[in-house]
């Protein structure tokens, strides 16, 4: 659902103005007013940072900065700084009628995914034979597989049949959680109830455990329940009708089996847990032994099922929601199985569709896009070479980091990384609120943090497991997406009982994101990030420390956020703050939900409980990057103008209400205003006063890191 600006702008090199303010050197001895004028380019590809620009913004001069507000007249940095610094971009952006959201993070991944495109052309066209195993063999042939509709039509349910049959057959509950189970087992889809995942044990993280999964959810608890959503629920049940007919069903029953599944779908997502509480292990890290297990689930047959799955015999599962199971418990009886069979059957037609025959796809595609605000399909060409990029990630990385990845850049950012990991340790031993023995230990995690750039030293063992079998041996989309799921459950279970190798990388290096991982006390940067606009090695160094900078130093402060800051330096969930501290924290932590709970996109509030994590992020980034800078203006508006330029983002007014239920991050405009109007640094550099639109009172300025 991108649109490459690239693409849209053709030869034309624009250059995009980034903040022109008054900057003030807030010292005790002369103020000295300066104007910078940053500017930074569609610098992808070839194109280059223009130059004669650069050296106007190191030498910035008061008659450039007055052509710039002349320009910017309807929008004012001390209102709006997001709209001042974006508002010449976000002109020149109009979404197709195939986009939901345009971002920088999307547009990179339409450049590297475009870069991928190129590679399956060159071997679909080349009319040779590779070996087998060898990742032009299996991209070869997974495209073959992935753009032969008629193969796909013939497949049908293919190796699925079985199991769909099972579960439509089923006379009882027994057979009917039997034949979940089964299919489980051999493929990993979960609908009800036998879901399970195997990952690292919370409680000691060089361990792996047994987790047992939520049940499908649908559209999802914020849709089911939320008050502006009733409408796409709707488009989601027309949805649901429309699937069931093309299964082979009537109108009529096709009607009252929606029906049947709403009703279930609204009362397991009432007893569903809500998506931010879903990220605290207080609540979701619930230990039961077989027996507790069959204490829960008094409905099924426990043992039998752990047996089925293949993960019996653990002395401990991990119950992820003890609610929602007690719920799905009690509605496994006789007088439920019709409506459960069809709620499984949908399950399995939706998690199937973008790999079955045409009339799937399309009701599939239509409904994400309806879901989304987008009137147009991508077209079968760009779905395809998408799909087949989905489905082989570890041999297209491979590719990717071999024609793509620098490593003289990720040098640069090594060096960035340690200093921010040294400027964190000056914020935590500035906190007054803090005990000396928890300072330690939070600077302990720190020193301990591992940090992964690019790409793995050693390639995942699923890369080499996963094997396509091209058409004329027999294979098909369906089948080969099926070998890949029997793949990851294999994997999983060959790591069940061994210790965790934290050198493993479960994010492929063309990924466009950061992250940090709590039960490895890890930040990942995959190889793609380390790019123009988040890094550039022709920036200057306050820009970069506002672009890939501040993604970094985010990504820090996850390691101390509410959900990070339980777990400790092993990565193990282990409460180490005392209980004063536990209550000065929580009560920061509110101050940020109510501060962000005041803002609002479309008329609609943000949700400070939901975004809490990704709000204490943020704040603790802007602390980081404006404390390593200092009292140097210049360099302070180039990293304020470089983080508000790489938020930018445009989106449908349907994806944008998508956002505000699900996403745990602010809204783009959001997470760049509510974080510069709570940094003290703003105010020193900006002529800020009460009455301009980005004040905020000092006293009512929040953060946990400051």
């Amino acid at each position: 659902m991108k649109k490459r600006i690239a693409a849209l702008f053709m030869a034309v090199v624009l250059a995009l103005q980034i903040v022109g303010c008054g900057a003030k050197n807030d010292q005790n001895t002369d103020t000295q007013t300066q104007s910078t004028q940053s500017s930074i380019k569609d610098n992808f590809h070839s194109v280059k940072p223009d130059k004669d620009n650069d050296e106007a913004q190191e030498k910035p001069n008061t008659d450039e900065t007055d052509e710039v507000d002349e320009e910017n007249t309807e929008v004012r940095y001390q209102d709006d700084y997001y709209e001042f610094v974006n508002q010449n971009l976000l002109s020149k952006i109009e979404l197709a009628a195939t986009d939901a959201h345009w971002d920088w993070f999307g547009e990179l991944n339409a450049v590297v995914s475009s870069e991928m495109e190129d590679i399956i052309d060159e071997l679909a066209n080349d009319g040779k034979q590779y070996e087998k195993g060898s990742s032009e063999q299996k991209i070869k042939d997974m495209y073959e597989c992935v753009t032969n509709m008629e193969n796909r039509s013939q497949t049908g349910l293919g190796p699925l049949k079985p199991h769909m049959d099972s579960i439509r057959n089923a006379s009882s509950i027994e057979e009917y959680v039997d034949a979940l189970a089964h299919l489980s087992g051999e493929f990993g889809f979960s609908s009800i109830v036998g879901g399970y995942s195997i990952m690292q044990d919370k409680a000691d993280s060089s361990e792996y455990a047994v987790y047992m999964m939520y049940a499908d959810t649908l559209i999802g608890k914020e849709y089911i329940e939320g008050e502006n959503t009733q409408e796409y629920v709707d488009l989601y049940l027309d949805y649901i009708n429309d699937m069931l007919m093309e299964f082979g069903m009537t109108a009529s029953e096709a009607a009252a089996s929606t029906d049947s599944i709403e009703k279930l779908l609204r009362d397991i997502c009432a007893s569903t847990l809500t998506t931010e509480q879903k990220y605290d292990p207080s609540i979701t890290y619930n230990v039961y032994t077989v027996q507790d297990l069959q204490g829960l689930y008094t409905n099924v047959d426990v043992p039998k099922m752990l047996k089925t799955l293949r993960v019996d015999g653990q002395d401990k599962y991990i119950v992820m929601d003890v609610e929602q199971a007690k719920k799905i418990n009690s509605l496994l009886v006789e007088e439920n199985l019709q409506a459960l069979k069809d709620y499984s059957t949908f399950v399995m037609l939706n998690d199937t569709a973008e790999y079955a025959n045409a009339n799937y796809a399309k009701l599939s595609d239509d409904m994400q896009n309806a879901l989304y605000g987008i009137t147009e399909s991508w077209g079968d060409e760009k779905t395809w070479k998408k799909l087949t990029q989905d489905m082989l990630p570890w041999d297209f990385g491979m590719i990717y980091v071999k024609e793509h990845f620098s490593a003289k850049d990720k040098e640069a950012v090594e060096e960035m990384i340690e200093q921010i990991l040294e400027e964190y340790e000056e914020i935590i031993n500035r906190q007054e609120w803090m005990s000396e023995a928890t300072r330690k230990k939070a600077i302990r995690k720190l020193e301990t943090m591992q940090v992964k750039i690019g790409y793995p030293d050693k390639w995942p063992a699923a890369r080499d497991m996963m094997q396509v079998t091209p058409i004329s041996e027999g294979g098909s989309l369906l089948s080969n997406l099926l070998v890949s799921m029997q793949v990851s459950i294999e994997d999983s279970l060959n790591k069940l009982g061994t210790k965790v190798d934290r050198s493993e990388w479960d994010v492929t290096p063309q990924t466009i994101n950061a992250m940090y991982d709590p039960l490895n006390n890890e930040i990942i940067f995959p190889a793609a990030i380390l790019q123009a606009p988040f890094y550039d090695s022709d920036n200057t160094y306050g820009a970069n420390l506002g672009g890939i900078g501040f993604v970094i130093a985010h990504e820090v402060s996850h390691a101390f956020d509410s959900n990070g800051a339980l777990y400790d330096e092993y990565g193990n969930y282990n409460v180490w703050w005392t209980d004063e501290e536990l209550t000065e924290y929580n009560k920061m932590s509110q101050s940020i939900v109510d501060y962000y709970n005041n803002y609002e996109m479309m008329g609609v509030k943000v949700n400070g409980d939901l975004t809490l994590m990704e709000n204490i992020a943020d704040l603790g980034a802007i602390t980081c990057i404006t404390s390593i800078i200092g009292d140097d203006a210049k360099a302070l508006d180039e990293a304020f103008g470089q983080m508000t330029y790489n938020w930018a983002s445009e989106d449908t007014t349907s994806y944008m209400m998508y956002l505000l239920n699900t996403d745990t991050h602010s809204p783009n405009k959001v997470r760049v205003n509510a974080v510069l109007s709570s940094c003290d640094a703003f105010y020193k550099i900006y002529d800020i006063q009460e009455t301009d639109g980005m004040y905020v009172a000092p006293e009512d300025r929040v953060g946990i890191w400051k």
